[in-house]
């Protein structure tokens, strides 16, 4: 119904001024012919290829109908609204706690949108239902799809839903799903999940030459906590550093070390967890760099644009591979050299396998591929890379 078939050189240059390049990257110019051309796309790709213009471009080339964007975070969604509103485009979003909910709908309603972006909890209203029915819905996008196969169970379980979502919609709108970090595996699993026809499947480039990644085997906590001071202060005053933990309780360590032993004042260090109420304001302080310091769960990060951050600590093994990139990978986004470094033991291996349930045949599987390759590789950057789908290196 809204293929182009082609992307014309006016429209192309219609998108490049919208978003203010000079011309798409090859991955991005992939993605977007397909899906301008009515084909579902899976992207695969680094941050830093520009997987959302891939999808906004879409708006431009389909101003009077809307795109529903399905994303993990507010924070992202503000992200991406932010730029919509830059580049003049009509956008909103809606999420649990949103006070202009409400007003999104009505405008959502009389057609005043060109995109929605919404969490999955959101996609059950059935005032947003409503609504959408009086659009021409042309793309529906799902981004940070690996959330889909790492959060559908347990947590966040509307996750399992955007695929029956998807298949109720009147029209059959293009699906576009992006990740930089999807295991092969997994890839049959989303396609199914989210109901998408013989969709092109577009690998860019996944290694990222300006980020270096290490790894450091740790027999206990107090060599942990020593090597966490070392690299903090290699680091020095160079940029901001992320310290990950894999519990609340290993984050409140983590800034009870730093203050005691590390002589770190509490004013320089900002937290993210789960049960922190005042998440938007930590991370704030570390935007803005009155804290050069966040100390945080996996709950950190994913949405989060700091170009500015030149170091990572996993201080504990996470519970996979992609789960471990997603972390790293939010180093050096600026273009500039970054690091980030993995702490690991056998503690931490057998602490994951307890925390996640024996028969999640799935979870169980990624964490033994990450010990594996913390026990074997000697190019952790090289192996992690490999363990996504092939030719994005």
């Amino acid at each position: 119904m809204f293929g182009v078939k082609i992307v014309t050189n006016k429209q192309e240059k219609m998108i490049c001024n919208t978003f203010g390049i000079s011309k798409p990257k090859p991955f991005q110019k992939k993605v977007i012919t397909d899906l301008s051309d009515g084909k579902d796309v899976l992207g695969l790709a680094r941050t830093s290829e520009g997987k959302s213009i891939c999808f906004l471009s879409m708006i431009t080339l389909h101003p009077n109908g809307l795109l529903i964007g399905i994303l993990p975070t507010v924070a992202l969604m503000r992200d991406l609204v932010q730029r919509c509103e830059d580049n003049k485009i009509r956008v909103s979003c809606l999420y649990s706690g949103n006070t202009e909910n409400t007003t999104v709908i009505e405008r959502l309603t009389h057609r005043k949108l060109q995109a929605i972006f919404v969490a999955p909890e959101r996609l059950s209203n059935p005032h947003l239902w409503k609504a959408i029915q009086r659009n021409s819905v042309h793309t529906v996008v799902v981004d940070e799809v690996h959330c889909l196969t790492e959060w559908g169970n347990e947590f966040r379980p509307m996750y399992r839903n955007i695929g029956k979502f998807i298949k109720d919609l009147p029209a059959s709108p293009v699906i576009a799903a992006f990740s930089a970090t999807v295991m092969p595996d997994d890839i049959s699993y989303i396609v199914k999940s989210l109901h998408m026809k013989n969709p092109v499947i577009h690998i860019g480039k996944l290694k990222r030459s300006n980020l270096s990644l290490k790894k450091s085997f740790v027999k206990n906590d107090a060599a942990r906590y020593a090597k966490v001071r070392k690299a903090i202060q290699k680091c020095g005053s160079k940029g901001k550093i992320v310290i990950y933990c894999t519990r609340v309780c290993d984050v409140e360590d983590m800034r009870d070390f730093l203050i005691e032993d590390c002589d770190i004042s509490a004013s320089e260090i900002a937290l993210c967890h789960s049960r922190l109420s005042n998440r938007a304001e930590q991370e704030a302080r570390f935007r803005s760099g009155e804290a050069h310091i966040m100390i945080a769960t996996s709950a950190f990060g994913m949405g989060v644009n700091i170009s500015d951050i030149r170091l990572i600590i996993v201080s504990q093994l996470p519970f996979s591979v992609a789960s471990f990139y997603q972390m790293a990978g939010r180093a050096g986004r600026d273009g500039k050299r970054a690091k980030a470094l993995l702490l690991w033991n056998d503690a931490d291996f057998q602490m994951n396998l307890d925390i996640i349930s024996d028969t999640d045949y799935r979870a169980v599987d990624a964490v033994n591929e990450l010990y594996a390759i913390c026990e074997s590789s000697d190019d952790l950057h090289d192996a992690v890379i490999g363990c996504f789908a092939k030719g994005g290196v």
